[in-house]
């Protein structure tokens, strides 16, 4: 029943996040630029497929593709653009997602085999690597979406012109929708993380 719950937060968080993507950057062109928008559109359905994959082996190994692939789409062209870093934490989360995807996929092929008498964990040496590197991308990305936005807040130059190309472009509601994207690509990537961790 937790279990479900979780699966289902991942997926309604995910679905939320790549939403509000899609719309600011109907807002916003500017702010949410393509790359970001399919990063934010295949980190969701990415999720939704390993929930309903339900560990098939294909599926995870087509949702590890994906967010590669993605990845490297996402910070296309994107240099020196004002909205890079956030481009960049998008297409971070396909890669972590890729991770994760692949954590699963060692957890299902250790488990397959059936283990040596007297070695109960047998078949699991690639498993907890991969489990802890997926744990440790989504803190370290966590952790670079907090200081971003706590650099942009605390420079009000920055902050201050910002400010006034949303009040010129009157889409003060992009603003808010990109921080509501925020909070729920958190949720779904801390969710991920427990999913691989706790299978």
């Amino acid at each position: 029943m937790l279990h479900a719950a979780a699966l289902l937060l991942m997926i309604g968080s995910a679905i939320t996040a790549a939403l509000c993507c899609l719309i600011a950057g109907g807002v916003l062109p500017r702010a949410v630029p393509w790359q970001a928008r399919q990063s934010a559109v295949v980190m969701a359905l990415g999720m939704v497929a390993l929930c309903a994959g339900d560990g098939d082996a294909r599926i995870l190994l087509l949702v590890a593709v994906a967010g590669i692939g993605s990845a490297m789409l996402g910070v296309v062209g994107t240099r020196g653009r004002a909205h890079a870093d956030a481009c960049f934490h998008r297409a971070l989360g396909c890669v972590v997602m890729a991770v994760c995807a692949l954590a699963l996929l060692g957890a299902r092929s250790g488990t397959a085999a059936p283990a040596p008498a007297g070695s109960s964990h047998a078949g699991h040496g690639a498993v907890v690597p991969m489990s802890l590197a997926a744990a440790a991308g989504v803190v370290a990305l966590l952790g670079l979406m907090l200081v971003a936005r706590v650099r942009h807040r605390a420079d009000p130059a920055r902050a201050d012109a910002a400010g006034a190309a949303v009040l010129r472009g009157g889409a003060l509601s992009g603003r808010i929708l990109l921080e509501a994207e925020g909070v729920a690509m958190a949720v779904s990537l801390i969710v991920m993380a427990a999913m691989v961790l706790l299978p």
